[in-house]
């Protein structure tokens, strides 16, 4: 899967650019003006979940010791009694024995004399991994593990996999279709950005926000969902086979109602970045009485490492205000 337009980039002056012609164009959802966000109507106040990270104790680790030198030196053999010329004899035999026993334990001409210390034992340590680091670590994430993504022109956040790579611009503009009717995204999130070799634009998995005209939010998030699997997923002038599901009527984190509508698509003849399942959700909420924000999501399907259909859920649930 790849993004058409791919990304527009940002405006100093807040203004939209087309891909190709690079003239300011006015919003095509509501011309000359802003999409709306969370922060428009009135919402109820909601505090984000607070996580106590846990404390961790430094294992205390204690150093072998090891046995000490051997000092001293055995006693001589007691000389034994007799003639004094045995025992004279006998002393000039004891003196070279001496002299040779002196000699043998002079240190590392005998194992028994100087032992070696015993080896230090060695701790089994596991090669450390880099982790990935979270985009917005000031902000708590409402999925465990996960990595929250900010569109600040639409109030919104919503979490992401750590292994998902944001665009650095929250609020670059990312586009499908036409620049006089496309769909937009902000706060854009890619998994696999660039799997495809010679396709910049291409990932398995996407998701952005926008906010989409209409009077209420079940009519935003299925028409948003059919605009933009048109958009996405038609190939040659083929447009996918589209299955959708009921309009889900959810609740976001701070109590928030919404409304999700999912789809699977079938792309009839898939491009080479393509699969030919992906299954296509959109989450509709705060409408008032005129638009809705919305946050858009994606993913590939039967292929490896595919983000499945419970993950898009996680990640469409956790849209919430900022």
């Amino acid at each position: 899967m790849s993004s058409p337009g791919g990304p527009w980039g940002s405006d100093p002056n807040g203004q939209q650019h087309a891909p190709l012609a690079g003239q300011p164009m006015g919003s095509p959802q509501q011309p000359g003006g802003q999409y709306q966000g969370f922060g428009q109507p009135q919402q109820p106040q909601f505090q984000q979940p607070q996580y106590q990270q846990p404390q961790f104790q430094q294992a205390q680790y204690q150093q072998p010791q090891y046995p000490g030198m051997m000092s001293g030196f055995p006693t001589p053999p007691k000389k034994s009694r007799g003639p004094v010329i045995a025992a004279i004899v006998l002393g000039v035999v004891v003196v070279i024995a001496i002299v040779t026993t002196i000699v043998v334990l002079v240190p590392g001409s005998s194992d028994e004399a100087a032992p070696q210390p015993t080896a230090k034992p060695t701790t089994s340590q596991s090669t450390p991994t880099t982790q990935p680091t979270a985009a917005n670590p000031d902000l708590p994430p409402v999925v465990p593990g996960w990595q929250v993504v900010r569109a600040p022109r639409k109030t919104a956040l919503y979490d992401v996999p750590m292994e998902w790579e944001l665009d650095p611009d929250p609020d670059g503009l990312h586009a499908y279709g036409p620049p006089e009717d496309p769909v937009t995204l902000r706060g854009v999130a890619d998994y696999q950005a660039g799997f495809c070799p010679g396709d910049s634009n291409s990932y398995r998995a996407t998701s952005g926000v926008s906010a989409r005209y209409g009077p209420d939010d079940t009519t935003v998030a299925t028409q948003t969902l059919a605009k933009f699997i048109e958009l996405a997923h038609t190939r040659d002038g083929v447009a996918p086979v589209v299955e959708t599901g009921a309009p889900e009527q959810i609740q976001l984190p701070g109590n928030i109602p919404a409304v999700r509508v999912t789809a699977r698509v079938t792309l009839p003849a898939p491009g080479q970045c393509d699969s030919a399942t992906v299954l296509a959700s959109v989450v509709a909420t705060n409408n008032d009485g005129q638009s809705s924000v919305v946050l858009i999501a994606a993913a590939d399907q039967e292929v490896e490492g595919a983000f499945t259909g419970d993950q898009l859920d996680q990640l469409t649930g956790s849209f919430r205000a900022e």
